[in-house]
């Protein structure tokens, strides 16, 4: 780093930080200190110094000082010292290092203390990011490019330990720009640090590594080239506030330099920024950054320089290298945290330039610079105000043009509206705009706005000459116990002049003092109060002057932090946590502390007390109304301001105290079954629940739950061996219990349907009706109607496991009907229906239908219908055959005989046998002679369609 950046007497840029660790570990301190001559760094514990060796070493790494301690034991915790010290001054930064046993160490989320530093090689240097956290447990660190997995490889090494990782990158390509983020992780929280990695080649890296000096032409040069690269002409404005740089120092003075209008983006144009900034850079010292800032036309331009230093150093505001003196548009002063302020008001493109805050003191000088360029309006004026000077009693004319006759515009007297009267008269002539002030008078000397609906503004001053020659400022302001000399003159003397305060006349007495010599005169008001404030003016016939005067309280400091935080107790729900009074040399009075306390993950910090303040270093945090893990942070009190934050180490996890809202209440369930148990709390808290002594935890077994302030355990499947145990609750505090208690299985049906089933089978099918019961051991009666239904060869009852069925084998149309399985305390019913079917011939076109016979002989008719139950009648000529001695008819299963004994000659003839939807025709012939003895039988087959019901 160039040290002329940071002349002067030492300064920390980054200070150690404090933290936790547990006992054998190696601890790491490190802060980054800069200035000119290069300072001696050493560092101290109880007022000893600590030398490299043994446990302790120590590194200086440019301008980054790191102090290691190996195999840390309890005697290492302390306060340590980093001091640096060069010829022009003395700095130093305190730290507590805290070590103990892993299980005395309180539990917090990772924090970065040390982050990786966004950097810039050349092609095919090496590249490292570290970065070192505080946390316990220990962290997991992994690393990611724009958003990707980083992982090892031949260019990249990972290299981690408990509290620390690096990435190293060899040979850098171009490939590898980007941001680089480190993720740390562990069971209470996480955190992440990124940072910017740009590899260029070698000229551009050349270029960055010129001088200094030229920075502020370089970031003009590549501006223009940006422009050219855009067709934008016109950006809005801007209301930003940009903190610019920290300047070089000399003895220990710092300034730092800021606009509150914002970054330059565009302006008046940039060609003449560049010429300027090339002509005014070189006045600068070497090592002096400069920046540009953009503040639209009309807007103020408020320039802040923060300086340090002993003896307090002396402010001196410069533009282009001239010293500026306030005037009406003009202000310096020192605001109540002691920055030094420029305040431009109204800016206008007069207002461009490189402005300079110096800061000097018997030790030296530093400066802090910004290029001001003040923009053009997004709707630009086609003719602005212009300045205008006028005489007491004229009449003074401001006229400008906007782009279009529509346009509607507004005048303001600086901030305040202006309206049309017999002093004001404002005409509207197509594109041009005029304002007429009559009658002018030495107050009417201002800042003159014109300001377009959507905001341009164009701006002119009213300078009014008359007899009164040195004016009043604006706005004055000072401090209680104070003395102002206000101080007007006059071209003519005039007798009659007097002051006032509020508009009443002012004489002299002990405080006041009235004073005229010559063309001069002089009011002197001493030992300022605040009933001094107001409106002061001078008056000199039909001339007058007038200043807004304020007295301000006295400055006073702020207490410094507490120090030495410790956690003295600790339950669930509070904690007691002490600290010491700061330690100062200077008599800063205390009125009291303040606790603060935040949630893990949370950016917001709460009071844990109702107080303003405590009286005392001891204070015990408790009734919380919601769970969490917390941080917590002190301040000290008075009645100038408060201190920095003193921030307790570590995360402390605690609950509500909350009471039993609505107890547990006795369960009574059935074994198998669920059990739901259910408690509220008056509070958001965690619990835990307990079966017979035993802690419960979600598992296959049980459930447990909470939503806000009711918490639930719910037992999935109750057992026999658990009725009468005892179910208790605890949480926040309180606790409540109830018993459980389990009836037997009952004798039920699983799955039952809701309504009677429908059950349809087929003729000569098997009729099967299943159910399931909720115990393996359940016994169950199977009805039809009213009647029992008992096993036979044709009906089976079957048990198996939970399952129970009936099965009746070849259903025939008398199974109609509707059927029911009992248990002692639950039903299931069943309808059974048979299905209507067509009944067909079985093989029809093979069955033999011509019969020839002797007489006596026997004929046997025969055919095969495709179901057993198939009804169907034997005819001849039309009437049914009777059933005699000699004609008989058999029905076999699917087979239809028709036998005819001795047959005669009148036995010839058709037979048929017809079912519903089908028949099949025999043809016989008996005669008169015997062929032969024996049967002949006829056979025929039908197909059978089956009718769904």
């Amino acid at each position: 780093m160039d040290q002329d950046l940071f002349g002067g007497a030492p300064r920390f840029l980054t200070r150690p930080k404090a933290f936790a660790v547990c006992v054998g570990r190696d601890a790491t301190l490190s802060c980054t200190i800069v200035g000119n001559p290069v300072p001696a760094v050493n560092w101290e514990k109880g007022k000893q110094n600590i030398t490299s060796g043994g446990r302790f070493k120590t590194v200086e790494d440019g301008d980054v000082y790191r102090l290691t301690i190996y195999e840390l034991t309890l005697d290492d915790s302390g306060q340590y010292i980093c001091r640096a010290k060069n010829t022009v001054g003395e700095a130093y930064a305190a730290v507590t290092l805290q070590v103990g046993f892993p299980s005395d160490l309180v539990e917090r989320p990772p924090t970065f203390v040390e982050k990786p530093v966004s950097t810039r090689v050349s092609l095919g240097d090496d590249v490292k990011f570290y970065c070192r956290v505080l946390a316990h447990p220990e962290p997991t660190f992994t690393w990611e490019k724009d958003g990707r997995y980083v992982g090892e490889s031949s260019r990249f090494k990972i290299n981690s330990d408990s509290e620390s990782t690096s990435l190293n990158i060899q040979c850098a390509r171009s490939i590898d720009s980007g941001t680089f983020t480190c993720r740390a992780q562990n069971s209470v929280g996480r955190a992440q640090a990124a940072a910017a990695l740009v590899v260029e080649h070698q000229d551009s890296h050349n270029l960055a590594s010129a001088d200094k000096g030229s920075s502020l032409l370089s970031h003009l040069q590549k501006r223009r080239e940006e422009m050219r690269k855009s067709d934008i002409s016109l950006y809005r404005s801007s209301d930003l506030t940009v903190d610019n740089y920290q300047s070089s120092t000399s003895s220990s003075t710092t300034s730092i330099l800021k606009s509150t209008e914002g970054l330059s983006s565009l302006g008046l144009s940039l060609s003449q920024d560049y010429v300027r900034a090339a002509g005014l850079a070189s006045r600068l010292p070497k090592g002096v950054f400069t920046r540009t800032c953009t503040v639209t036309e009309g807007k103020h331009a408020k320039l802040s320089c923060f300086v340090t230093g002993h003896p307090k150093p002396q402010i001196l505001w410069m533009k282009d290298g001239i010293v500026i003196n306030e005037g009406r548009r003009l202000l310096i002063y020192e605001d109540e945290a002691e920055n030094f302020i420029l305040k431009i008001l109204y800016c206008k493109q007069d207002d461009n330039g490189l402005y300079t805050c110096t800061a000097s003191n018997l030790a030296g000088q530093t400066y802090s610079a910004v290029l001001l360029t003040v923009r053009e309006p997004m709707i630009p004026f086609k003719t602005k105000l212009r300045d205008v000077e006028v005489q007491e009693k004229e009449t003074a004319t401001l006229q400008c043009e906007v782009p279009l006759p529509a346009t509607e515009t507004s005048w303001y007297m600086e901030e305040t509206p202006l309206s049309q009267s017999a002093k004001y008269h404002m005409e509207e002539d197509g594109t041009l705009r005029r304002l007429t002030i009559c009658n002018v008078t030495t107050n009417d000397d201002a800042v003159y706005i014109c300001e377009m609906k959507e905001g341009s503004r164009t701006v002119a001053e009213l300078t009014v000459r008359g007899n009164i020659t040195k004016k009043l400022p604006r706005k004055t302001i000072l401090p209680v116990s104070d003395t102002v000399i206000f101080c007007v003159e006059l071209e003519k003397p005039f007798e009659n002049c007097f002051w006032t305060r509020n508009g009443e006349r002012l004489y002299e007495d002990s405080r006041v003092s009235l004073v005229s010599s010559d063309h001069q005169y002089t009011l002197t008001i001493r030992d300022c109060r605040a009933e001094d404030s107001g409106e002061i003016a001078f008056v000199a016939g039909d001339c007058k002057t007038s200043t807004s005067f304020s007295v301000t309280a006295p400055r006073k400091h702020p207490p410094d932090p507490p120090v030495d935080p410790v956690v003295q107790d600790k339950t669930d729900t509070s904690i007691t946590l002490c600290w010491s009074p700061p330690v100062t040399d200077r008599p800063v009075p205390i009125s009291g502390y303040v606790v603060e306390r935040r949630k893990v993950g949370s950016q917001t910090w709460m009071r844990c007390h109702g107080s303003d303040n405590i009286p005392c270093p001891e204070f015990t945090v408790s009734g919380l109304t919601e769970e969490g893990s917390y941080q917590f942070r002190i301040t000290a009190v008075n009645d100038f301001g408060q201190s920095a934050f003193l921030e307790v180490p570590g995360t402390f996890y605690l609950e509500p105290k909350a009471s039993v809202k609505t107890p547990l209440l006795d369960v009574v369930s059935t074994a198998g079954e669920e059990a739901t148990f259910t408690v509220e709390l008056s509070e958001v808290c965690s619990g835990a629940w307990f079966l017979d002594g035993k802690v419960l935890r979600s598992d296959e077994l049980y459930l447990i739950s909470r939503t806000k302030t009711t918490h639930t355990l719910v037992i999935r499947q109750v057992r026999k061996d658990l009725n009468g145990a005892l179910v208790r609750f605890v949480g926040g505090g309180s606790e409540s219990t109830c018993r459980l208690k389990v009836k037997e299985e009952p004798a039920k049906f699983v799955k039952k349907p809701q309504s009677p089933a429908e059950v349809t089978v087929c003729a000569s099918e098997d009729l099967v009706l299943s159910c399931e019961v909720a115990a393996v051991g359940t016994s169950v009666v199977w009805r039809k109607g009213h009647s029992e239904v008992k096993q036979d060869q044709r009906t089976t009852l079957i048990s198996q496991g939970t399952q129970r069925k009936l099965v009746i084998k070849n259903a025939r149309q008398s199974d109609q009907g509707q059927y029911t399985c009992e248990t002692a305390e639950d039903k299931v019913t069943y309808h059974v229906k048979m299905k209507e079917t067509t009944s067909k011939f079985v093989k029809k076109s093979t069955t033999k239908t011509e019969f020839s016979s002797c007489l006596g002989e026997t004929v046997v008719l025969s055919c095969e219908v495709s179901q057993a139950a198939a009804q169907g009648k034997w005819m001849r000529g039309g009437q049914e055959v009777k059933l005699g001695k000699d004609v008989v008819i058999e029905t076999e299963g699917t087979t239809r005989k028709l036998k005819i004994k001795s047959t005669k000659v009148s036995d010839s003839g058709m037979y048929t046998y017809k079912l519903p939807e089908d028949e099949i025709t025999f043809q016989v012939n008996v005669k008169g002679k015997f062929l032969k003895k024996g049967l002949m039988s006829l056979s025929c087959g039908a197909l059978s369609v089956p009718v769904l019901g």
